[in-house]
Formats: structure tokens, sequence, C-alpha cells
């Protein structure tokens, strides 16, 4: 997995294509270009007060990434790329996460756009890099913006 490894330089790509990709769904969100996905854990941390806050900010910003990421790309991406080329992993990734994500991809065609392409850019870090981290900060990153954005 990497997990010993420290991040590459392409760590600071994945953080800036996270936030490109958080950034530019949310422009068509505002823009009314289509419509956005409804989030238990943002809601119920818009309507809780103080420390309570951190109680939704931790599984979201901080185990989701690391779970996800040593599965998705730790594991399936890898376990893909003994067998496929990159396009067909990436396509399969793609695909899996629209599985594991059908509640977003199924409601909001934006959302699904964002998430394949945080998908992309996350697997493209998982090639250039040895370490599992530049995706676990990429996705982190991806997940902390809607913070933000949803404010």
């Amino acid at each position: 997995f990497g997990f010993d490894r420290k991040p590459s330089e392409y760590v600071w790509f994945g953080i800036v294509a996270a936030l490109f990709v958080r950034f530019f769904s949310h422009f068509m969100l505002i823009h009314g270009w289509g419509k956005g996905v409804s989030n238990y854990e943002i809601n119920a941390f818009k309507n809780t007060t103080d420390h309570e806050k951190y109680l939704f900010v931790v599984p979201l910003l901080l185990l989701a990434p690391l779970f996800e990421e040593a599965i998705n790309r730790g594991f399936i991406y890898k376990a893909f790329r003994g067998s496929y080329s990159i396009k067909a992993s990436m396509a399969l990734i793609v695909a899996w996460t629209a599985n594991t994500h059908w509640g977003q991809y199924a409601h909001s065609w934006i959302a699904a756009f964002g998430l394949s392409m945080l998908t992309i850019v996350q697997c493209y870090l998982r090639e250039k890099s040895d370490s599992l981290w530049d995706c676990i900060l990429c996705h982190f990153t991806f997940n902390a913006s809607l913070l933000f954005v949803s404010a």
C-alpha cells in the first residue's frame, strides 16, 4: 500500500485537482446546470454546535479517505492493473465508485461527473506514486472542501 512511504511530488497535483473538481462542480450547481446531492454528514455538521461538529467531521475527513483509498486504490485498482491496461483499470474503478456511491450518481449528474473525475485523478496519482498517501490527501482535500462550499 505504500503507507510507509512519504507522499510524492504528485501530491500537490492531487490536492489542486481535488479543489478544482469540487469548485467546478459547485460552480455548475450554483449556476443551475443540475441538482446537487443532499449529504447527511454535511447537514448534520451545519445543524450542530461547537465540539459536536467534530463528531461528524472526523469520519468524513479522516476515516473515509483512509478506508476507501486502502481498498479502492491500494487493493482493487492494483489488482486490476495486474491484468488490464491503465484505461481499462480506471474505467473499472470508476464503475466500482459508481456502484459504491450509487445514491450520488443516480441523483445528480454533477455529482457523478465530480466523483468520476476525482476517481480518475486518484488512479493517476496511484500510477505515478508508490505511496497511497497522495490518494488519501487528495480524497481528504475533496471531502474537506465540501465544508467550505456548502457553508
